[in-house]
């Protein structure tokens, strides 16, 4: 019988933990909440006394083992330390698991650390404190609030126009992407020319003004064809001007710009980036992930860096611990995300999957980076002249590489004069040019946005991206978010009644009353009495006046079931379809648009020997053939093959054949990439385990 017992979130940290704690301690899990406010039996069914905000919380049903399992080890335990993470939602999990707790006997302890290690940990249970009441009422608001706002926002665009749900931030957050949206729609863009003389295929003598000797840009083709036509081709050498740019080392990563990096980098999606952060922390690799402070305080952690800095790159390389301000909307909670260990380099660490290295990679780089110094370019600006006009020749290359020395970028020669250009007349071109409307936010620019503005938290910014998604609330078209047209219906319906409470300015301030119940300013039930009293009542007086999108019937009449029902026209996650008004007792649909009839051709399948047909993804809209007795024969022809057929029969055109041979090579190189990275990671963990048998031996 143990007697002490370490109760953790996470199940994945338990083996790590156990290794480096006696023999007389236990390590279980809680695998995450335990507890959430009830959904039945309550008015509204919000979970809580409207009167009081008192909440109500239910044991989850999913968690009925784990919390036997808790209630039996925490019986039979002495001392109990409850180590859920060091963020709100731990502070939150640890209270509620208190709450289950039986044993009147047993001291109770909560302790945090920011990182899996046997010093963080071992110092964490010398120095327990008792459970954090301010943060478990942050915590407590925010769900509320979250409930609050979401079942009642989602009641009505429900019943008002069958949309599916919304929700605190993830409105607001629609709210800037359709703002976005309207942006781009309005745009009316700018349009100019300039005289350029191609030098190679990424350098340009362009022509400027003389006396600013900034780019000329003029107002229609006809003044630039004018210029244009007195050049000879011949630029003499008039001058050079030489200015420098300092570049600044990246800061140390929180999850915002953790979560930026991973998908500009690897293109890695919110979610994928955030449980490869959760997985290196809970390999004891990196400190707890979801945090918004950039502060590194840990004093050994700072002298590791440095002496690493020093041994590798050189003294003069090393500038120091970063210093820099958290904005005002940040926690500060922990430390910025960094590596455990500095001298555990990526190449390092075996047995990582792919996700896992990259992250590691990005945080171990941006975190040496982030101690060295600054970077100096050194910008050359050549100036020419033909006849009476002059042309610059411009380009940067670095002067003092500072921290990107780490990347193995050195210190370029210096840029030699060119006395004398001779560009072939036909190189030298009149290029119109336009403004570009805002471009579309993807996962990583909406992130950025929403740390600006101040909404959303750590914990919450993959999920906004996804529960947009899985709402049906936007599509991804290529890396950019697109609302769907029910989107604009859901946001049209919400700042037509809620503009002053769905908006970024509001959600943002509401963080920062989270933060002050946090910090024990604010009180937390009054605060929320406040906004119940003006919530409450607007959605009830929106509800009486918020007209109901009329149903659409067809005119038919349901064949498959024996209520009577009509088929009326329903939007669902992927647009309109057709259903039956007798639904949820019967559940008949079909497409509002009858796919077509597939092409016959005059190959035969070798698998059944029916006719092969032509038919359309329904995602890619690519066409392809395949057997004419599907479902009951799943034959496909080969890709390649069906391609050229496809040409002959003149289903589609030679561009489209390239297109699809281009992104069919690709895809065969990213298929490859994977199979080597996969075959690299397995040799890493059989040398790994080749290692630790040796050791046992």
């Amino acid at each position: 019988m143990a007697k002490n017992l370490l109760i953790v979130e996470s199940p994945n940290k338990i083996t790590k933990l156990k290794s480096f704690l006696g023999k007389e301690w236990e390590v279980i899990s809680s695998i995450g909440h335990i507890r959430d406010l009830a959904t039945w039996g309550t008015r509204l069914r919000l979970g809580l006394d409207l009167d009081t905000m008192e909440p109500e919380y239910i044991s989850l049903k999913e968690k009925k083992e784990v919390i036997t399992d808790i209630i039996k080890e925490t019986n039979s335990a002495t001392n109990i330390y409850l180590a859920t993470d060091p963020d709100r939602e731990g502070e939150a999990i640890a209270f509620h698991i208190s709450e289950i707790i039986e044993n009147d006997k047993a001291k109770i302890f909560r302790i945090t650390f920011n990182e899996i290690s046997k010093e963080s940990v071992l110092e964490a249970i010398k120095n327990p404190r008792d459970l954090n009441k301010d943060l478990i009422h942050s915590q407590e608001a925010r769900r509320i609030l979250d409930r609050i706002i979401g079942f009642r926002l989602s009641y009505l665009t429900n019943k008002k126009i069958s949309a599916k749900s919304s929700g605190r931030v993830k409105s607001s957050v629609l709210k800037l992407i359709i703002d976005r949206e309207n942006e781009i729609e309005k745009f009316v863009p700018d349009i100019w020319w300039t005289i350029e003389g191609k030098l190679s295929k990424d350098e340009s003598l362009i022509n400027v003004d003389s006396e600013k000797f900034s780019e000329l840009k003029y107002k229609n083709k006809k003044e630039s064809i004018k210029t244009l036509s007195n050049l000879t081709g011949k630029f003499d050498f008039v001058n050079r001007k030489e200015t420098k740019r300092i570049i600044k080392p990246p800061h140390p990563l929180e999850m915002a710009t953790y979560l930026m990096g991973m998908y500009s980098s690897y293109n890695t999606p919110n979610g994928s980036a955030t449980f490869a952060s959760q997985s290196l922390y809970e390999k004891g690799l990196i400190t707890y992930p979801r945090t918004d402070s950039k502060r590194i305080s840990s004093k050994e952690f700072i002298k590791s860096v440095e002496k690493y800095v020093n041994n590798n790159f050189g003294q003069e390389y090393y500038q120091g611990v970063p210093i820099i301000k958290n904005k005002k909307n940040s926690q500060d909670a922990h430390e910025a995300i960094r590596p455990v260990d500095i001298n555990k380099i990526p190449s390092s660490i075996v047995g990582l999957k792919t996700n896992e290295k990259r992250a590691y990679t990005l945080i171990w780089m941006t975190t040496i980076k982030s101690f060295m110094i600054d970077g100096n370019n050194k910008i050359v600006k050549d100036i020419y002249k033909d006849g009476e006009e002059f042309f610059s020749y411009k380009r940067s290359y670095p002067f003092v590489p500072g921290f990107r020395i780490a990347d193995g970028i050195k210190s370029s020669d210096e840029v030699k004069e060119k006395q004398l250009i001779n560009i072939d007349i036909k190189k030298i071109e009149s290029i119109e040019h336009s403004t570009q409307p805002p471009g579309r936010y993807n996962p990583s620019s909406l992130i950025k946005l929403m740390k600006e503005v101040g909404i959303g938290r750590p914990s919450t910014y993959s999920g906004v991206t996804s529960g947009l998604i899985g709402f049906g609330y936007l599509v991804k078209n290529g890396g950019a978010l697109k609302p769907t047209p029910i989107a604009q219906e859901v946001n049209d319906l919400l700042q037509n009644y809620f503009k002053d409470i769905v908006n970024e300015k509001y959600t943002a301030d509401m963080e920062i009353s989270l933060d002050k119940i946090s910090l024990g300013s604010v009180n937390s039930r009054k605060y929320l009495k406040e906004f119940w009293a003006e919530f409450g009542p607007r959605v009830e007086k929106a509800d009486e006046i918020i007209p109901k999108k009329p149903i659409i019937y067809t005119g038919r009449d349901c064949s498959e079931c024996e209520l009577d029902g009509k088929l009326i026209i329903k939007r669902g996650r992927y647009g309109e379809f057709i259903a039956c008004d007798k639904f949820p007792d019967c559940k008949y649909s079909e497409n509002l648009k009858p796919k077509p009839i597939p092409k016959e051709t005059e190959k035969i399948c070798p698998e059944c020997g029916s006719k092969l047909v032509i038919r359309e993804a329904n995602k890619t809209k690519n066409k392809f053939i395949a057997c004419s007795s599907f479902p009951r024969c799943d034959f496909i022809f080969p890709e390649e093959q069906a391609i050229e057929v496809l040409v002959d029969l003149g289903e589609i055109t030679i561009e489209q054949k390239l297109v699809r041979i281009e992104k069919n090579e690709k895809r065969k190189k990213r298929e490859k990439t994977r199979e080597l990275m996969l075959k690299l990671e397995n040799e890493e963990q059989e040398k790994k385990d080749s290692i630790d048998k040796n050791k046992t031996k």
